[in-house]
């Protein structure tokens, strides 16, 4: 590779903005949003788990964990583009 094309590419970090773990969060959210519906409006037999709704647990807690990964992945990557603005502006 010559030099001239080394110095033209982009470090890596400032092309891909979208983390994973958003894709992650958002999989195991929507998974969480679907148990939880059907935690509340299926008609399922919890005899084998003491009476206790799993699917509304479970659910709840998926959708929950995927929100708070989905939202801190999204505030980090502002944040990340937020720092490389300030580094590129200061000369």
């Amino acid at each position: 590779m010559s030099q001239e094309n080394a110095q033209g590419m982009k470090a890596s970090g400032e092309t891909h903005r979208m983390s994973i773990a958003l894709v992650i969060g958002a999989t195991i959210g929507l998974i969480g949003l679907v148990l939880l519906l059907y935690g509340l409006f299926g008609h399922a037999d919890y005899s084998r788990s003491d009476g206790i709704n799993i699917n509304l647990w479970w659910g709840l807690l998926m959708f929950v964990f995927g929100a708070a990964m989905g939202g801190l992945s999204y505030l980090n990557a502002r944040r990340t583009a937020a720092r490389l603005s300030q580094t590129r502006s200061t000369p």
